[in-house]
């Protein structure tokens, strides 16, 4: 069996295969179209909220930006899987079949926010307790004067596993295939046993993509200049500026068609970028968990599970039998209230007057008992 701790190879030759993801052109496609066509629905959904007006131009411009961040999402976590393939060095599925799978991927993401949720929640209610222990009068400057290095670096440490584990190495584990509950072993596994090198190959990635960002750059905003510069002399010789009012105070149609072109051209080169990151974060996933097992991590994420499941459980069975006692005192008190009515009414009510000689019940004015003929007055 493999031994999870054992440390990783730096292979920075393969990491330099990053820049492959510039090549990928049907990844390159599905990233730079889903784009578009989310940024088609952005600018739809602010149009018709802002000409419906009121509540419900409001929930047309949020269902379409939601439908836009969905297709973004979809769209890259879609390169992703077709970039894995070709990190694994497979033939990388189609389009379609990407799409689709990036989308069905979304939950995963979704769930691995909600946990890193839990984990600063969990890490700000550790932080709060200590320092209001640290509020004791006397004891607490000492108290806080030792805790708050210690509070510091530990936030460090869950911000660092977070920064350069939790993120490059999900996301790959989810496209390679692996469930909900193995990408976080992964990614545990690799925080506890393999964190500094993948922080190592994660730096010389970042290195890489900012000299091709580089190399982009100084190729696209010369050229974006030069050739902004001479559309707008050209079409208007007020300059860029004085386009926006070239037909009578209005934007007009070729300020609208300059803007287009140019978020098309910011899509583009976003796309290439997110291309040879996403293609490093894949490679460095590879990387770092070759020959890591994980079996062990993911019996103590059941065990942990099953654990917060069982108290779950315990805690609302607590909540339960509290609500039900909850009921049961009213019912209690109106019962109890009930018998002392009762019995004030017992009390309050007199007996019936009866005869001393034979004891017949009779009337409060009865001079003689109509039974015995006692005499009663």
């Amino acid at each position: 069996m493999n031994n999870p701790a054992a440390t990783p190879r730096l292979d920075f030759a393969r990491l330099m295969r990053a820049a492959e993801g510039l090549t990928q052109w049907r990844s390159i496609v599905l990233g730079f179209s889903t784009l578009t066509v989310a940024g088609l629905l952005g600018a739809a959904g602010g149009y018709l909220a802002q000409s419906l007006g009121g509540t419900g131009g409001a929930l047309i411009g949020l269902v379409l930006g939601i439908l836009a961040l969905v297709l973004v999402a979809s769209g890259y976590s879609g390169a992703g899987v077709m970039l894995m393939d070709r990190a694994k060095g497979m033939a990388p599925r189609s389009m379609m079949d990407a799409l689709v799978f990036g989308l069905l991927c979304l939950p995963k993401f979704i769930a691995f926010a909600f946990v890193l949720a839990i984990l600063f929640g969990a890490l700000a209610l550790a932080g709060a307790l200590v320092y209001l222990v640290c509020k004791i009068p006397g004891v607490g400057p000492l108290l806080l004067f030792i805790a708050h290095p210690i509070m510091v670096l530990a936030a460090a440490l869950v911000f660092t596993v977070v920064t350069w584990v939790a993120f490059p190495l999900f996301t790959p584990a989810v496209w390679d295939g692996r469930s909900f509950k193995e990408s976080l072993s992964i990614v545990y596994a690799v925080a506890r046993t393999r964190l500094l090198q993948v922080v190592v190959l994660l730096l010389a990635l970042y290195v890489l993509a900012s000299v091709i960002l580089g190399l982009v750059a100084s190729a696209m905003v010369p050229g974006y200049m030069f050739m902004t510069n001479l559309a707008t002399g050209i079409l208007d010789s007020g300059g860029a500026i004085s386009m926006f009012s070239i037909f009578g105070g209005g934007i007009s149609g070729h300020a609208y068609a300059l803007g287009l072109a140019s978020a098309l051209l910011v899509a583009a080169a976003m796309t290439l970028m997110l291309q040879v990151f996403i293609m490093g974060i894949n490679l460095v996933y590879l990387s770092a968990t070759e020959g890591l097992d994980t079996s062990h991590t993911e019996a103590q994420i059941e065990k942990h599970m099953q654990q917060a499941k069982q108290k779950a459980r315990e805690a609302q069975e607590r909540a339960r039998a509290a609500s039900d006692r909850a009921r049961a005192v009213p019912q209690h008190a109106m019962a109890a209230a009930g018998t002392q009515v009762g019995a004030s009414a017992m009390q309050v009510v007199p007996a019936a007057p009866a005869c001393p000689g034979c004891g017949t019940t009779i009337n409060a004015d009865d001079i003689f008992c109509g039974s015995c003929g006692h005499k009663l007055k």
